[in-house]
């Protein structure tokens, strides 16, 4: 005899008005808060606007370090250096070639004229004049890498390696940009395109009562599914040095 099976519906109300809560719960803040932010201030962390690690185009020993940790080093600054008895060498001996190969030309000059040398000769004598030109440069270029430049403007936070030490593509300083300073804020999904760049963001440094002004400079164009949130970048004058990487901050959006 076959068996009839039986359903019971009995349960699917309750199922159906879970269902409906947990989305209404999901969707609360967004549904009745549209586009408003919060009216406690929202947790900031100030970190560097840049932050570098620094290492050596070009094998070799370290001759000088011209910073330490602490000194404020401008763009473009040397750094460190290199030894470089080879390469110095080398760029005197091109040197060296070129005049000569100048000279030479320059004596032969009257001669070519007076159709006394061939026009091949002539035009051997200018070749080894160029190529001792393109040598000189090339020469002068290696001497060039056994210095290294500060790319950014900042401040020393950690030096790596000393005189005498061997150094490659392994980072041998860390330089950092305090001024501007810059705070990174985490906001709810809801609050996206509730902020927009150059938008104005009052900030207060945790341990003390002064408010900084600073400026929405970034905003993540992606929303971290894991967490349903984006994060906002803020730059901020550091013009006096007063503000400190590491410190946290609580960001102000109520004018908002």
């Amino acid at each position: 005899m076959k068996k009839t099976r039986k359903w019971n519906f009995a349960f699917l109300p309750v199922v159906i008005v879970s269902t409906i809560a947990s989305i209404s719960v999901s969707n609360t803040y967004a549904e009745t808060f549209p586009n408003e932010f919060p009216s406690q201030p929202l947790s900031c962390l100030l970190e560097p606007s840049f932050d570098v690690e620094l290492s050596s185009e070009v094998q070799g020993v370290i001759k000088e370090m011209n910073v330490q940790r602490g000194d404020t080093v401008k763009k473009g600054q040397v750094v460190m250096e290199l030894k470089s008895t080879v390469e110095t060498a080398a760029v005197n001996t091109v040197q060296a070639r070129l005049e000569f190969a100048t000279r030479k030309v320059k004596r032969n000059a009257e001669l070519f004229k007076k159709n006394l040398i061939s026009d091949n000769e002539q035009d051997e004598m200018l070749t080894e004049q160029r190529l001792a030109a393109y040598q000189l440069k090339e020469a002068r270029v290696r001497l060039a890498q056994r210095k290294t430049r500060s790319p950014i403007s900042g401040v020393v936070i950690e030096r790596i390696k000393d005189p005498g030490e061997f150094v490659d593509e392994t980072p041998f300083l860390r330089v950092a940009t305090l001024n501007p300073m810059h705070a990174e804020i985490v906001l709810p999904a809801e609050l996206y395109g509730s902020v927009s760049k150059g938008e104005k963001v009052s900030l207060t440094p945790i341990g003390t009562q002064q408010p900084y002004e600073g400026t929405v400079k970034i905003i993540d164009p992606i929303i971290d599914a894991a967490s349903n949130t984006f994060a906002v970048t803020v730059s901020l004058s550091n013009d006096k040095g007063d503000l400190s990487a590491g410190v946290r901050c609580q960001a102000d959006f109520t004018s908002k």
